[in-house]
């Protein structure tokens, strides 16, 4: 016995069997090791085969993997090749529409998942120690309060901004992942509901509260204020689009 659990297998090793996605982990692994920065020149396809002793056909396939996901994206012509992309939920969102799609899910269902999960991001950032994510939380508000009230789309990347800024500062990469993928899904398919110009104040004013709570390391206040902040938009869209609502989730 070798001491390796049953079923694992140690990094670079690579088995007959689905071999695209052992390359793909390992190229996952590569990133991380390297702590390689969006952006990044990965090897070419020539040296992937080269080094996993495989053809072009597993290559590309896991390329494709990671593409499909975000995790990478494919530039052409002259010095293209893959490159490192960016984990900012939007990857994950593209890949869990295809899923909630599957299921039938609504985009009623999509705002009560952002209600439920929030509050707890917000809660976890309250609770952690020292004062970073009262720091971060307060720039993006002074930022915000640049932004007119009646430029809606600017408004709605404010909120939108405010809301990432959240869930980077609450400790949990795995939630907050969520939650940017859900808020991505979100934006994308919901760009025509905003609120009107003499309730937007709320919203500015739910941001202020909220910041002042992880600021106190308040937990449950400011676990209380984001329900609250996520349930009035979410009232407000059930009063004004429940049609909207009720669209499914499609994949994109």
């Amino acid at each position: 016995m070798n001491g390796t659990r049953p079923g694992t297998r140690r990094r670079g090793e690579l088995r007959s069997e689905k071999l695209s996605e052992l390359i793909a982990r390992q190229v996952l692994h590569d990133i991380a090791d390297k702590q390689l920065a969006p952006g990044t020149q990965l090897p070419a396809e020539t040296a992937m085969c080269e080094r996993f002793n495989v053809g072009k056909a597993s290559v590309r396939e896991a390329m494709r993997i990671l593409e499909i996901n975000g995790l990478i994206s494919i530039r052409t012509g002259s010095g293209g090749g893959p490159i490192v992309g960016s984990t900012n939920g939007r990857g994950y969102g593209s890949m869990s529409t295809l899923h909630f799609q599957s299921i039938g899910a609504t985009l009623r269902d999509l705002i009560n998942a952002r209600a439920a999960l929030e509050p707890t991001l917000a809660a976890q950032a309250a609770a952690r120690p020292g004062p970073e994510a009262g720091k971060a939380l307060r720039a993006s508000l002074e930022s915000s309060l640049q932004i007119t009230r009646t430029d809606p789309d600017k408004f709605a990347s404010m909120n939108s901004d405010f809301h990432a800024v959240l869930y980077s500062v609450s400790g949990n990469p795995i939630l907050a992942l969520i939650a940017r993928a859900l808020r991505d899904i979100w934006s994308v398919r919901v760009e025509s509901v905003m609120l009107p110009e003499d309730e937007r104040h709320e919203v500015e004013n739910s941001h202020k509260r909220i910041t002042e709570a992880v600021e106190q390391h308040d937990a449950p206040e400011a676990e209380r204020l984001v329900r609250e902040h996520v349930e009035f938009y979410r009232d407000f869209c059930e009063d004004n689009y429940p049609h909207i609502l009720s669209d499914i989730v499609e994949w994109w």
